[in-house]
């Protein structure tokens, strides 16, 4: 069920590309598509926290995202990416930028992160510790990722923040919307998990910061609030200025016209 890809690496200018494997449900997972159905087909007999024990497939991937980077970069030589983007500022740490990726003036890239081919990270954008972008990601204005995955043409563009969260392809995030990532009590002495209710069961993630997973074809309102653990099926319409939490079943669309 796990499948191992290689990286495959340019000698003579650098570049670098994963290898495509027909059989996997995506470039840039290492799970098969015979893998998502099983866990599907087991879905119908199981509760999700059986079948998550059972695939091994689970909410802490968010968990797991720095150590995979660190992982990657490992025996790697930093690149000095100050000469080519000069007007950005950089932390500390491993970055990589791909292939034809616009990086504008004002922009901040902390350490550990891996940025994919033909990204566009605007001006006021912050990209903190900890993330990885497909190709074709749009990080803009004011916008803040922490610990998070985008995938292929993700597209966060104006005034949102993402924390401990993982979005699919080609997706939209639309203006001023918040991936909440922490409980009220998370400042309290005895904080508690996040966890999720679903059919008259309590699933605690064993995280203390985890906000959400946008699945592939969604896209978001303006203002729309993803509350911490809340998972977004494929296809989804979410309208704006409305509060969102739990499952969000595939094909949903929850729009409201404003009236006069």
């Amino acid at each position: 069920m796990r499948v191992a890809t290689r990286r495959i690496v340019c000698r003579a200018c650098g570049a670098s590309t994963q290898e495509a494997i027909s059989f996997c449900s995506d470039s840039y997972v290492r799970y098969t598509q015979w893998a998502a159905r099983f866990a599907l087909v087991l879905r119908a007999d199981m509760s999700i926290k059986a079948v998550a024990e059972h695939t091994g497939m689970h909410w802490e991937t968010v968990k797991n995202i720095e150590p995979f980077i660190k992982l990657y970069f490992a025996g790697k030589d930093p690149h000095n990416l100050e000469e080519k983007f000069p007007k950005v500022s950089f932390g500390e740490g491993n970055i990589e930028i791909g292939e034809g990726a616009k990086l504008y003036p004002g922009a901040y890239i902390a350490g550990n992160v891996l940025i994919g081919k033909n990204c566009e990270i605007r001006p006021g954008a912050s990209i903190r510790e900890n993330v990885i972008l497909g190709d074709n990601c749009i990080v803009g204005n004011s916008c803040e990722l922490k610990n998070s995955i985008l995938l292929n043409n993700a597209l966060t563009s104006h005034f949102n923040y993402l924390g401990d969260s993982i979005v699919g392809n080609n997706t939209n995030i639309a203006a001023s919307t918040i991936f909440a990532n922490i409980r009220f009590d998370y400042f309290e002495e005895n904080r508690k998990n996040i966890g999720i209710k679903y059919e008259n069961a309590y699933y605690d993630t064993g995280l203390v910061k985890f906000g959400g997973v946008l699945g592939d074809g969604s896209q978001t309102g303006c203002k729309a609030l993803i509350n911490p653990c809340t998972f977004i099926g494929k296809k989804c319409i979410l309208g704006g200025f409305k509060s969102y939490r739990g499952i969000i079943k595939d094909n949903t669309k929850i729009i409201d016209h404003l009236k006069d």
